[in-house]
């Protein structure tokens, strides 16, 4: 950029003298419009500093506009510390409740009650058998050897539903 305006210069100060005009005549010119130039920049900084020297002195005045703003901040901050401290109220009930939730997910469970039921009749000697997944009482019956109604009655059993993991006492086979 600068070479450029340094061919430009050379370029006018050599029309000037082609033209009769003298190259310190010429260069007289050209110092006098850069001053005008500068002048004028000049003009247009000191014209923003009195506006931005008018703006400080309107805000350090305590002009009505800037007092209400110093109002309204203070009540926003006022607002925002009022919601840090519901916000923390909240953050304690919510750890206290999770708390909770986690000690009772922690304690264990009482054993499953099994339902009141006839009392068990065991006679001679038997086997206990746990049920598996897709058992019913007429695949166990068939493996031991017996009937639905002998596992019934030695394990008290009304119905013909099945728990797994359920303990059921079977008659020993030979």
């Amino acid at each position: 950029m600068k070479a450029r305006g340094m061919t430009m210069v050379a370029a006018l100060v050599a029309a000037a003298v082609a033209t009769g005009q003298g190259k310190d005549d010429f260069m007289r010119q050209q110092a006098y419009a850069e001053m005008q130039r500068v002048s004028g920049q000049v003009d247009v900084l000191q014209t923003n500093l009195t506006e931005l020297q008018n703006r400080v002195n309107r805000l350090e005045g305590g002009s009505g506009e800037t007092q209400g703003l110093r109002q309204e901040i203070a009540s926003l901050k006022a607002a925002v510390a009022e919601l840090r401290r519901e916000m923390q109220s909240q953050r304690g009930e919510i750890v206290k409740d999770l708390s909770d939730r986690l000690a009772k997910m922690q304690t264990p469970a009482p054993a499953p009650r099994q339902p009141k039921s006839e009392r068990k009749v065991v006679v001679g000697p038997h086997i206990e058998y746990e049920v598996q997944s897709g058992d019913t009482l007429s695949l166990i019956s068939q493996a031991f050897n017996t009937t639905v109604g002998r596992i019934k009655e030695m394990n008290g059993l009304k119905n013909d539903n099945l728990r797994v993991g359920q303990k059921l006492t079977l008659p020993k086979t030979k």
